[in-house]
């Protein structure tokens, strides 16, 4: 179990989208987006296989919605695709120098500043100040079943953390994850995890976002 010292973005919203003038110059802050795996390689570097066209990013405050977003976890990059000045469609790489969060279907994101990896992706789960967090990222590796060696890329490969009083410590089995919180409360979350038969190495975002909904009650104790 690992624990690493972190600071969390603010996370005021509004819109200000203009219809008539484009996208804020702040979606822009960043560069044309090129990435070309070696040919034959499979699968795809994204989360998602499709782009959502309904994404929503957050930047120095401002929410914008309605966006086409994928989120490259080779590379740790959101990608938004948009209609250049000619029609074309184009891919830009959003800027982790300002961005705070953003929306990918049902999934909420948000940029961690960290003291020793910089800042880093993480899936957050729950509404009170203890939260689940889950790093995400694929890799590319080479096929040796075949004789021509082509790479593919691995299925989704997933870190899970609690984040509580601005660390973040690792948790895989519900012992650790029990663990991490202060002993006054450790049996009542033992106990609902117990009676809800939760298996935190196996349980879907809903129950894990229930399960650290429950624990944000236990914070007076």
């Amino acid at each position: 179990m690992s624990v690493i010292s972190i600071t969390a973005v603010a996370q005021a919203t509004s819109d200000n989208h203009d219809p008539v003038y484009g996208f804020d110059p702040f979606l822009y802050n960043g560069r044309i987006y090129y990435f070309y795996p070696p040919p034959g390689t499979s699968g795809t570097q994204y989360l998602l296989e499709e782009f959502d066209p309904h994404g929503t990013l957050t930047v120095r405050g401002i929410t914008y919605s309605n966006l086409t977003l994928n989120y490259d976890i080779y590379n740790q990059q959101l990608i938004m695709k948009y209609q250049n000045s000619l029609g074309s469609p184009s891919l830009v790489a959003i800027s982790d120098a300002w961005l705070d969060s953003f929306t990918l279907g049902d999934k909420y994101f948000e940029i961690i500043s960290e003291a020793s990896n910089g800042k880093r992706i993480y899936q957050v789960l729950g509404n009170g100040n203890e939260k689940v967090m889950y790093y995400q990222n694929r890799e590319m590796l080479i096929d040796n079943a075949k004789s021509y060696k082509n790479y593919y890329f691995s299925d989704i490969r997933m870190k899970k953390y609690l984040f509580i009083e601005g660390n973040l410590t690792s948790f895989n089995t519900n012992r650790n994850f029990v663990k991490a919180f202060k002993p006054a409360v450790q049996d009542l979350i033992m106990k609902y995890i117990r009676k809800n038969r939760i298996d935190v190495k196996k349980a879907n975002s809903i129950i894990m976002t229930d399960l650290i909904n429950y624990c944000n009650t236990l914070t007076g104790l």
